[in-house]
């Protein structure tokens, strides 16, 4: 009798065994909390997602611009918050890369670089040529004051020498071919480098032909022999060791390596002869382009990609404003990965036009911030910077809070504000309007209340931000932990597993700080979750559960009853 086992039908008597790991799965929450910021800058592959995790590395790659300025402020935005850990970036301008061609002593082209960067500044970078110290070529890449140089770039691949009986022997390398003669003008092995693809196949080939003995150089054996070796015709191999040499590889292999961080280098085809020298001579034809929605929307694009709660257009056109919010309205829904938008008007927009442009946008996803900021630009001098970049800072300390943590009453870190608002003449107008008032109290700048654009209703989810931002994450943690019940078999042992997995994940959501993330709310009265139901019709398992998302203490009364002093006094 047969036993079916761990998948495998066992014939034979057997101790067999598996070892179930399903206990083992990490259950601890695993949603981020990260902020991406598209804008123009000078530096960094457009339409590209770019990781940052400290401000200094994203000026060195990104250059200058407002979205460097932007990104700057998102890494230190409140002194009421953390720093966000991580901030994702897109350049939206269309910038191109500058080139440079090296050419041989003949004029032929040898190879071909490319700048690492895109724009202008890469018309910057300038290129030197020499011949080294000792062997090979010494190479200089500069931009400004920073430059790499590499001296005695070269490579000896194999030596070769014939001791046969011929009185004569010579050896012929190209980009796909060894021959070798013995005597000169007979050949005696053609040897397809395609066949023969490393230095040390090809040794082992050469050292097959009668009469002739190879060897490989400088520990070479792995570097690759098609396209790859410097070139040679009829060289004589009787009458002294020859060693044939791979020195152009190996400076596009300098340039292309870690060594060199400027350029990158492609090698023409069918070349196997070194660049001749050239003084320094500057890159050419970087552009920077010229914006236009196609490539904001390109952006936009490359952020699907990606995991980010939070997004800041670097721009004040209402246009983008709608694109941004178009495209967190996807990713909450169909792209399954919910995110929401901070935006920022143009400097000098009043209230009245803050609440006409929030009005247009009017969504829960997406914040409006009409007020510029002052603070000290990389030379020191104080700037008023645009509420979009404002817009940075805010998106930034949002995702330096836990999650369903609201903004309201949190400072940024600014130097001054536009202008000041009358709190409550101004902000309580600006309020209804669904625009996020900022005000100076005295001894900080403060967002006044952490509120999306949405007008149609007066939902918790849909005007305050915070808890949006809880529902958010609840919902993702949720689906997160559901992904394993995804393909098992439908049965009720499949219905207790999803129950379980969403206790656990909206147990662990509800711990409150610091033992947890106090996402959800409530007591022993009222749980922060309860009615966990899983159904199942077809191949469909549905998971139903009440929540209780945080929501922000936005009011404060205070009632003060007074009575009357009523008491005697005894004289005497």
């Amino acid at each position: 009798m047969a036993y079916f086992f761990n998948g495998n039908m066992i014939e034979s008597p057997a101790v067999v065994s598996r070892v179930d790991d399903s206990a083992m799965l990490n259950r601890s929450i695993n949603v981020g909390n990260i902020v991406a910021l598209l804008g123009k800058c000078t530096g960094g592959q457009p339409g590209t997602v770019l990781r940052f995790s400290d401000p200094t590395a994203a000026a060195a790659a990104l250059g200058s611009g407002e979205l460097v300025s932007a990104v700057k402020r998102a890494f230190a935005p409140s002194a009421d918050t953390a720093s966000p850990a991580e901030v994702l970036v897109v350049r939206v301008n269309p910038a191109t890369q500058s080139t440079l061609v090296l050419k041989d002593s003949l004029a032929a082209t040898v190879a071909t670089l490319t700048s690492t960067g895109y724009g202008l500044r890469e018309n910057q970078i300038k290129v030197k040529i020499e011949a080294a110290t000792n062997t090979g070529l010494k190479i200089t890449t500069q931009r400004g004051d920073a430059y790499y140089t590499q001296d005695d770039i070269f490579r000896n691949a194999f030596k070769v020498r014939y001791s046969g009986a011929q009185v004569s022997a010579v050896m012929t390398v190209s980009s796909t071919q060894v021959i070798l003669q013995a005597p000169s003008g007979t050949a005696v092995a053609t040897i397809d480098l395609a066949t023969y693809p490393t230095v040390q196949e090809l040794v082992d080939r050469i050292n097959a032909v009668s009469g002739f003995a190879a060897s490989v150089q400088d520990g070479n054996g792995e570097k690759l022999t098609l396209q790859g070796l410097d070139a040679c015709t009829t060289q004589d191999v009787k009458t002294a060791d020859y060693i044939a040499k791979a020195h152009l590889q190996a400076v596009i292999d300098w340039f292309n390596g870690a060594g060199e961080g400027y350029v990158t280098a492609v090698r023409a085809a069918d070349v196997g002869t070194l660049p001749a020298a050239i003084p320094f001579t500057y890159m050419a034809d970087a552009i920077e382009g010229v914006t236009t929605n196609t490539e904001w929307t390109a952006g936009f694009t490359a952020l699907q990609s990606v995991d980010a709660q939070w997004v800041v257009p670097i721009s004040s056109d209402p246009a983008i404003h709608a694109m941004a919010d178009a495209h967190c309205v996807f990713m909450s829904g169909i792209g399954r990965r919910e995110r929401r938008s901070i935006c920022g008007a143009p400097l000098a927009t009043t209230d009245a036009a803050a609440i006409v442009l929030a009005k247009a946008i009017n969504s829960d996803r997406t914040s409006l911030v009409h007020i510029g900021g002052w603070d000290y630009n990389d030379a020191g001098v104080l700037t008023l910077y645009p509420p979009y970049i404002v817009a940075a800072m805010v998106a930034g300390a949002f995702a330096g809070l836990t999650p369903g943590t609201p903004l309201t009453n949190k400072s940024l870190r600014l130097r001054g504000l536009e202008r000041k608002l009358r709190n409550p003449t101004d902000t309580d107008a600006l309020i209804r309007g669904g625009v996020m008032a900022l005000e100076d109290t005295g001894t900080a700048y403060k967002v006044v209340k952490s509120i999306s654009t949405w007008l149609t209703n007066t939902k918790f989810n849909r005007v305050e931000q915070s808890v949006g931002v809880a529902l958010d994450y609840t919902a993702r943690a949720v689906r997160n932990a559901l992904e394993q019940v995804k393909g098992i078999k439908a049965n009720p042992q499949s219905l207790a597993l999803a129950a379980s997995l969403v206790e656990t994940t909206l147990r662990e959501l509800a711990k409150p700080e610091p033992n947890g993330l106090g996402v959800l709310a409530g007591d022993e009265e009222s749980p922060a979750y309860k009615d966990i139901r899983a159904t199942l019709a077809g191949d469909v398992i549905a998971v139903t559960a009440q929540v209780s998302p945080v929501i922000p203490a936005n009011y404060i009364a205070i009632t003060l009853h007074a009575v009357p002093y009523s008491g005697a006094v005894a004289v005497g």
